[in-house]
């Protein structure tokens, strides 16, 4: 079992890491690309509007969509790394959860946890590094999850 698992994600891409205590380097572990984010914009948000039936009669109508196309892809996307993260915790393959987002895509993921997932999340960080390098990533968890030692006193 590994130590701590590092979600590095945002609506277009995540990327899963791997930390145990004491190691110099994360190891990663795989990369998921959000195809949705890959359809042209003008294909996505300018799709004609689904059609209804009146109660009576045959006539047809429009309806808004409460939710925008972009945000359902990052939503299913978000429910999808969700889903990822539950079987391999399920399966004991880690301990710790650390999930790194935007603040917007943090609380989908958030909000995709279940109870006992989000129980296991021992950090979360408001910040967009999935174009950021393993170093960068490591630099963000705080050295009482990735085992680098205590923390240097403050000099007076």
């Amino acid at each position: 079992m590994t130590d701590v698992w590092i979600l590095v994600a945002d609506r277009a891409r995540a990327r899963l890491f791997s930390l145990d205590k004491g190691a110099a380097h994360m190891n990663e572990i795989e990369d998921f690309v959000n195809a949705a984010t890959r359809i042209p914009g003008h294909e996505r948000e300018h799709a004609a509007p689904p059609r209804v039936h009146d109660r009576f009669g045959e006539a047809r109508h429009a309806i808004e969509a409460h939710t925008p196309p972009r945000e359902k892809a990052a939503l299913r996307f978000a429910a999808m790394l969700g889903s990822v993260l539950e079987h391999a915790h399920a399966g004991q393959r880690y301990r710790d959860l650390v999930l790194i987002a935007p603040p917007g895509f943090l609380g989908m993921l958030n909000a995709a946890l279940g109870p006992r997932l989000r129980a296991a999340v021992a950090l979360k960080v408001a910040k967009n590094l999935t174009r950021g390098s393993a170093e960068a990533i490591h630099a963000e968890i705080p050295r009482r999850l990735s085992g680098r030692g205590p923390l240097p006193l403050p000099a007076h």
